[in-house]
């Protein structure tokens, strides 16, 4: 092989070790460990946000993420982990419902609340807030 087939053979062989690392790492999401359930967007927000860990969800809950995200397709939710994550704000708008889609703040505490009561009725946690608003919201 001559100078410049070896050049031109090593370049492909680096370009597709570099697509190949650039698609594996577009592929894996690293949700941040800890998040603040807020939004900038509300017309009014009486509360403080609400900080969230995905850490305590995912492994010490065994809450499994398509029970939070979510994309709905024929009334199915058809997310599966590894797929892209909104913001919840893509979907929910903070000031009003669109149809089905409920506001932002309705979205968080139907899910939220939901899991959570349902959680302390089923005697599976005393710990899972869902009644006083200061066990989940931050003071502003």
């Amino acid at each position: 092989m001559n100078r410049k087939g070896f050049g031109l053979f090593i370049a492909l062989i680096c370009g597709f070790i570099l697509l190949g690392a650039g698609h594996i790492t577009a592929d894996e999401q690293e949700p941040p460990e800890e998040m603040a359930l807020d939004s900038n967007a509300y017309k009014t927000n009486r509360r403080g946000p609400v900080t969230f860990t995905h850490l305590n969800h995912a492994e010490d809950y065994e809450v499994a993420c398509n029970e939070c995200h979510h994309e709905y397709k024929d009334g199915k939710n058809v997310w599966e982990e590894g797929d892209p994550v909104k913001k919840c704000a893509a979907c929910h708008d903070p000031n009003k419902n669109q149809g089905n889609v409920k506001k932002l703040s309705i979205a968080y505490h139907k899910n939220c609340k939901t899991c959570h009561r349902n959680l302390a009725r089923s005697g599976d946690s005393e710990d899972a807030p869902y009644r006083k608003c200061t066990d989940c919201h931050e003071k502003k």
